[in-house]
């Protein structure tokens, strides 16, 4: 009797864990849809900035910065659309409108200022598309898959680690500022230095701190491990995966006629 009630518990207890691993699958499975693949993700950064760092006609630039728009709403950090439409528009207005109110040779000065921050601008929100969509974790099992050495996937996976801790770091310091009234607001335009001085040591100081920290837990995991471990990210091509293809081909196939393209009138072409 004892036996039977002791087998039924270990059944269910068994019955539970694998529901419990189901669930789990489930939701990563879930989760893992709804992104695409990490190699898909450098594929199309490269690609696109290439493009956009070419000498192809500026509205080659224009269509990619509307695609990393449609990139960034769609991980819904809704903060940084809006501050990457701030950034284009004040560029945009720097090419196309100042020169026409106010033609002079400042005004020249920042068209050409403006048609290079506008491409660094674009390649800027692609790349905070890239830190949004990638997981650190599938990074490493999708360039291991493709064998590419450790010497790369070690910085890579750092550097995509280490950029969205800059800004936690960045807040707390800001916050540090405010609690001991030390928050210079609006001042801080005119007093650049004491600006930074402030801001920028402390900053430095946790920076080298937390990059210390996220190397000596790296080297735990074995992150620079020559033997390539076994992972438990299952890395497949989906529909996401299949919508960059077709929107990287269609946008090479724009280009022989990317010289007809007129976006805005005026300005560089």
């Amino acid at each position: 009797m004892t036996f039977q009630c002791q087998t039924s518990d270990l059944g269910s207890a068994a019955s539970y864990r694998q529901d419990q691993v189901t669930s789990a699958e489930i939701l990563a499975a879930n989760q893992r849809h709804s992104r695409p693949d990490p190699r898909t993700v450098l594929l199309v950064i490269f690609v696109l900035n290439a493009l956009v760092m070419s000498r192809l006609p500026i509205a080659i630039t224009f269509l990619v910065a509307g695609i990393a728009l449609l990139a960034l709403l769609s991980t819904r950090c809704y903060s940084w659309v809006l501050g990457f439409l701030a950034v284009e528009g004040t560029w945009i207005a720097c090419i196309y409108f100042f020169p026409k109110i106010w033609p002079n040779a400042f005004t020249a000065f920042l068209m050409v200022l403006g048609y290079w921050m506008i491409k660094l601008c674009t390649v800027g929100g692609l790349a905070g598309y890239a830190i949004k969509a990638i997981v650190p974790g599938e990074l490493v099992a999708g360039l291991r898959s493709l064998r590419i050495p450790v010497a790369i996937t070690v910085p890579l996976v750092v550097l995509l680690r280490f950029i969205p801790t800059v800004f936690r770091e960045y807040r707390a310091v800001r916050e540090a500022m405010s609690l001991r009234g030390l928050q210079m607001g609006w001042r801080a335009l005119f007093h650049p230095l004491h600006f930074l001085e402030m801001v920028l040591v402390p900053l430095l100081a946790s920076c080298a701190r937390t990059a210390d920290e996220m190397t000596a837990a790296g080297m735990v995991r074995g992150l620079g491990s020559t033997i390539c471990p076994s992972t438990l990210k299952q890395l497949r091509f989906n529909r996401l995966d299949a919508l960059w293809i077709l929107t990287l081909i269609a946008l090479i196939a724009l280009i022989p006629y990317s010289d007809h393209l007129a976006i805005l009138s005026g300005g560089f072409k």
